[in-house]
């Protein structure tokens, strides 16, 4: 299918994203940066921004997304919000997708833009007094986003970011609760060193349990897969019967100190995480303990953005966004992409929170078991929906001592 190009894409796109937050430390020291994202957050707007787009702002936006291209992109963005994540798609994970676009209430969105991304996104249009109001506007975005998140991201829209000069806003709220397939006992929890990449270390709470793991052996690195709980009640052959499957899955590199290598090579060879979802057969365990973590990162995803090479959308001279708006006082341009994202991981399972706005003004031996997974030094993390492919969340895990 289409969409299982795209979401190999979305799925480089991922580690792009990741590579180059660590690589700059996303305005912190790499050393203590712990980093969370939403891939699937960002896609999901870029999908909404591409379909305001024309010329060569549409052609950046659609390399920019990979080469599956415009039409596979669309129907990963689609399939996402229509069957993967939606409300109804039964039991397992409480998931919450939801695509916004707020337009000024003097303006209107054009016919084609609007059906597309309320028919094909699920997107829900709003409007908003950016011109006469926009503290207004900002508070009404913000209470929706936080709602949408169960109240794990607030304020993502910073004070001052909404002027009268805005026209449009497009959002993405994504919100994942998930218990473990089998949790982790809490009589089995102790402290351990976590070894850091300046050489100390941290004494954090481990989680451990004594029963079978999806854990397997790469170069230079371990995989371990943990399901999430996907029971489902839906009756066999039923329209609901479509059971998503959640995993997370944890790249620990064998070098205490290899936390930049291996993003490196991820980012470089992404045909690499394709693998981990070859892992279905459980190994028995020697030691097994993963550190206990929560991560909340707020960025500016707009240097990132750009730095990788989406720069039309942002350039006030040659930008053409003209699908979205019937008659605007003003061309519009992108100003500002903000991304917001928190993971929390427990004993019970992990939650976690995205939300993402645009303001429009050498060969390895196959995979082998192994008998131990210790992660005690920094890793990468992803969330992934193992049928259709897409990472949800990705992040690294540096010192699971800091607080969010």
């Amino acid at each position: 299918m289409e969409h299982a190009d795209a979401a190999r894409d979305e799925a480089a796109f991922s580690m792009r994203v990741l590579h180059h937050m660590s690589s700059r430390g996303d305005g912190l020291s790499s050393v203590t940066a712990n980093l969370a994202v939403s891939p699937l957050s960002l896609h999901a707007a870029l999908v909404l921004l591409g379909a305001s787009a024309r010329g060569a702002t549409l052609d950046q936006i659609i390399a920019f997304l990979g080469p599956a291209g415009a039409h596979a992109h669309a129907l990963l963005a689609s399939h996402v919000a229509l069957r993967v994540l939606a409300a109804d798609a039964g039991d397992g994970p409480t998931v919450r997708f939801a695509n916004g676009v707020w337009i000024d209430a003097a303006l209107r969105l054009t016919d084609a833009y609007a059906h597309q991304v309320t028919e094909h996104y699920l997107a829900e249009v709003r409007s908003v007094p950016f011109k006469s109001q926009p503290e207004e506007a900002t508070r009404q975005m913000n209470e929706w986003i936080e709602a949408a998140t169960a109240g794990r991201i607030k304020n993502p829209i910073p004070a001052g970011s909404i002027t009268t000069s805005t026209q449009a806003v497009l959002t993405n709220e994504l919100y994942f609760n998930g218990a473990w397939s089998h949790k982790f006992e809490i009589r089995y929890t102790q402290h351990h060193a976590f070894y850091l990449l300046n050489g100390s270390h941290v004494l954090v709470p481990f989680m451990s349990n004594t029963k079978n793991q999806y854990i397997a052996r790469r170069c230079g690195y371990k995989v371990l897969r943990l399901p999430y709980d996907a029971r489902s009640t839906a009756t066999p052959g039923s329209s609901q019967h479509q059971q998503r499957v959640f995993s997370m899955y944890i790249y620990l590199p064998d070098d205490y100190y290899g936390l930049p290598s291996l993003l490196r090579n991820l980012s470089s060879n992404p045909s690499l995480l394709e693998s981990s979802g070859t892992m279905r057969n459980k190994v028995p365990m020697g030691a097994f303990m993963v550190p206990k973590f929560t991560v909340s990162c707020g960025t500016d995803a707009t240097e990132t953005l750009q730095a990788l090479g989406l720069k039309l959308p942002f350039d006030p001279v040659a930008a053409d966004l003209s699908e979205m708006v019937e008659a605007p006082p003003e061309p519009l341009v992108v100003s500002k992409v903000h991304h917001m994202c928190f993971v929390e991981v427990n004993e019970e399972g992990t939650e976690a929170a995205a939300a993402t706005f645009f303001n429009p003004v050498p060969g390895c031996p196959p995979m082998m078991p192994v008998d131990d997974f210790v992660a005690n030094h920094p890793f990468i993390f992803l969330i992934k929906e193992d049928r259709s492919g897409v990472v949800v969340f990705a992040g690294q895990v540096t010192n699971p001592s800091l607080l969010a």
